[in-house]
Order: structure tokens, then sequence, then C-alpha cells
């Protein structure tokens, strides 16, 4: 990554270098040569071609390598070796190959969420729903980042994504959410009966267990 990096750094400082010596030439003498546009003209177009070589062959979330290459060497390797970005390249290349395939942008999505990038993660989320209205897990993350953005904070836009979820899912954690809702709400009744809701759906070890008994209970 660092010489890929590097060698981009030292093309600029050259360039802008080669920029610099242009023009100085041209005040020593006197402005009255041609004018130098040409030439800066010229030194704009070889930073630019360099720029489109490094992004042609090389990503600097990777090590370098040809970029085709490099990818298909991480989709041969164990997923619980791969980096986060590395993980959001093979994606990335799923996505491009099949536009269709909503679970590329909902595991993007979960990649990002874990990152702390929640923005970037609704976004990703966004697409997967785009591609499958209906899957469930896209709601839940779409929700979550929602969440995340306004700082723990259920919006009425996540409440409704977790509403539609929990129409879809098993999963208590829609339903957690919910009753999270109706307490920022002050409606403990309401938040009782969504704890007893995602209770209900929570498996035996789920470690949630005991906090959602206690809230469903009424217990603080």
């Amino acid at each position: 990554m660092w010489t890929s990096l590097a060698v981009l750094l030292v093309a600029a400082v050259l360039t802008a270098g080669a920029g610099f010596w242009v023009l100085r030439a041209y005040r020593r003498a006197g402005g009255g040569m041609r004018s130098p546009i040409p030439a800066l003209a010229a030194c704009g177009a070889v930073a630019l071609a360099a720029l489109t070589a490094y992004l042609a062959i090389g990503r600097p979330e990777l090590p370098d390598a040809p970029f085709t290459e490099r990818l298909e060497a991480l989709k041969t390797r164990d997923l619980a070796s791969l980096t986060f970005d590395e993980a959001l390249a093979i994606l990335h290349d799923r996505s491009r190959r099949d536009p269709t395939d909503p679970l590329a942008h909902f595991y993007t999505g979960e990649l990002l969420l874990r990152m702390g990038r929640a923005p970037e993660a609704a976004r990703a989320y966004d697409q997967a729903l785009r591609r499958d209205p209906r899957l469930a897990e896209a709601m839940l993350g779409l929700g979550r980042a929602l969440v995340a953005v306004e700082n723990g904070r259920v919006t009425p836009e996540a409440l409704a994504l977790f509403q539609q979820a929990g129409a879809l899912t098993n999963d208590p954690t829609p339903w957690i959410y919910q009753a999270m809702s109706a307490m920022e709400q002050g409606d403990e009744p309401g938040a009782q009966n969504m704890w007893r809701e995602a209770l209900a759906r929570m498996e035996p070890d789920d470690p949630r267990r005991e906090m959602a008994a206690r809230m469903a209970s009424g217990a603080q």
C-alpha cells in the first residue's frame, strides 16, 4: 500500500516541480518567450495519465500488485484473514459483476457499520433494499445505521423499518428497537409489550434474555 502511495506522491511532486520550472524559465526570459501554457498543459496531461494508470492498476487499500490479480488472490484466502478493506474490495467486485445482487450491498453495509461508517452503511443497505425490498436483514441494517447516525435515537424512519422487519422475521432485534422507541416516547406499557415480544423470540442462550425479561416486567 505504502509503495503505491509513495509513487503517486513522488509523481505529484515531480509534476509540480516541472510546472514551477516552466514558469521560472518564462519569468527569467522576461516573458518574451512563447506562452508557457502549452508546456504547463503537457505537465498536467502527464499527471493525469499517471493518476489514471495508478487507479487502473492499483488500489490503496490492497498490497501492491495488478489490481485484478490481487483481487483474485484475495478470493482464495480464508475470509477470517481478510481486512475490512480487502473484504470491501471483494464485495465491490461482486456487486459490479452482478448489479442485481442485493447481498453484496447488504454485506457491504454490515462491514461499514462495524467500521463505524454509519452514513456509508446506510447507503449500502439502501442499495440492497432497492434490489430486494423485502430483505428483512437489510431493513434491520438500515434501521441500525440510522440509529447510529442519530447517536442512539430511534427516528420515525428507523422505527418504520424495524416495524416492517418485525413482520418479516422472527429475529428479536426489531422488537428491541421498537421497545427503545417506546421508552424514548415515555410509553412504558408499550415498551414492556415490545420487550415481551423480543423475549419470546430469543433463543435460550441469548445474552439479551436477562435484560429483556427485566424490562418486560417493568423492573429498571
